[in-house]
């Protein structure tokens, strides 16, 4: 009796042991999304799209068109119109087979129309919604939709949806621009939140016989929202980099500059780039100081110096460090003029040392950072000049040693 009971207890014990996912999904049941885009319709209704895989075609080349996945393509684009972000979700399951999955999408595309109305309502959506995973990546469709962007295919790419997150991290070294850090910056005080810009360009190419043209996708500068997360416009690529060296973000950069006594160029390589702000309020203006500083190697040494020649080699630093406060402070006032946008953290370095004053000013912040003093100090070191010291291409009478 001792062994019967034994067994059945046993038995129950490997019952649970073996017990399969009740609620597991079956791979060729789900429609898997990777990219996903969102559009304003002209009645105020809102258009969704939705870049899905089809794996069996993963391994082929060739892009994916509207509502059709022919052969070689590895993406298929499905879209519905509705009255919120939740609602064409529901319209486009009607579309389709499989269930939509959305867990692994990396990319949140947004038409400019859209941007410019403002996100707020689409922001809940995505927040609330527990299949939206917080390191998803987020764009702004520069002078086109959505939808269209996420119907072009990209050559070096399967899913093209990937390719905005690969280019934004080989231009800048910053990975990725998230939902969760947009929503960060959206709700600190004082602070603009801004996304990455992507934009649709045309490419010729001449045939045997004729002018062919296509059509490509690339990464170009950010877009900049107010605290009603409205777009009120856009920066430049090169404003980008001086955003992410201010804020102590940036992690790979070149810089090339004309260095005077040399009559030529340098490009600098640098890594370990920093920063440290410095709040002072004078009475009631404020002025920051920003001491940028970093260390790299020449590239590409196009002066007539030989750089191994120590006192050649701090001509280039005074001209790294003459010319780059120049730019990155072109870069402030821009923003501080046009846009009376705080993107680059002043408002929350100010509030950590004037947490008294901050009280009184945080509700006029903008204003006051479009009149604030900004200084710009940086300290750029070069620790290596390659292989040769002066341009390979000069005479040996052209050098000055």
């Amino acid at each position: 009796m001792r062994n019967s009971t034994r067994v059945i207890f046993l038995l129950l014990l490997s019952t649970l042991i073996t017990t399969g996912c009740w609620d597991r999904r079956e791979l060729n049941d789900l429609a898997i999304v990777l990219g996903w885009g969102m559009d304003l319709n002209k009645d105020g209704t809102y258009l969704s799209s939705a870049q899905i895989v089809v794996p069996a075609k993963l391994g082929n080349s060739g892009g994916g068109g509207k509502g059709s996945a022919s052969a070689g393509e590895g993406f298929y684009i499905e879209s519905a119109t509705g009255k919120t972000a939740t609602d064409t979700s529901q319209n486009m399951q009607t579309k389709l087979s499989r269930k939509i999955f959305a867990s692994h999408r990396r990319v949140i595309v947004i038409g400019e129309d859209l941007a410019r109305s403002g996100i707020g309502k689409i922001m809940d959506e995505f927040s609330r919604n527990p299949e939206v995973r917080m390191r998803t990546d987020l764009f702004v469709v520069r002078g086109s939709t959505a939808q269209e962007f996420l119907s072009i295919p990209y050559q070096l790419e399967s899913i093209p949806a990937l390719a905005p997150l690969k280019i934004q991290e080989r231009i800048s070294g910053r990975a990725s621009s998230t939902f969760k850090q947009f929503l960060v910056e959206a709700n600190a005080e004082g602070s603009n939140p801004t996304l990455p810009t992507v934009q649709i360009v045309r490419t010729s190419e001449k045939g045997d016989t004729e002018q062919v043209s296509s059509k490509t996708l690339r990464v170009r500068g950010r877009a900049i929202f107010n605290n009603k997360l409205q777009m009120i416009g856009f920066i430049s690529p090169a404003d980008v980099r001086n955003r992410y060296w201010i804020r102590g973000e940036l992690k790979e950069n070149t810089l090339t500059v004309y260095v005077p006594e040399g009559k030529g160029t340098i490009s600098f390589v640098g890594r370990k780039y920093k920063s440290k702000i410095k709040p002072i309020l004078q009475g009631d203006q404020i002025k920051f100081t920003i001491r940028l500083s970093g260390k790299g190697v020449i590239r590409e040494n196009n002066t007539n110096l030989d750089l191994k020649n120590p006192s050649h080699l701090k001509a280039v630093e005074r001209a790294l460090n003459k010319e780059i406060p120049k730019k990155v402070l072109q870069t402030i006032t821009h923003v501080q003029k046009d846009y009376e946008a705080d993107i680059f953290g002043l408002g929350e370095v100010f509030h950590r040392k004037y947490p008294g004053k901050w009280k009184e000013m945080k509700a006029n912040w903008q204003k006051e950072f479009s009149r604030a003093d900004v200084v710009v100090i940086a300290d750029l070191n070069v620790d290596q000049v390659g292989l040769t010291g002066p341009s390979l291409h000069l005479m040996e009478s052209e050098i000055k040693e």
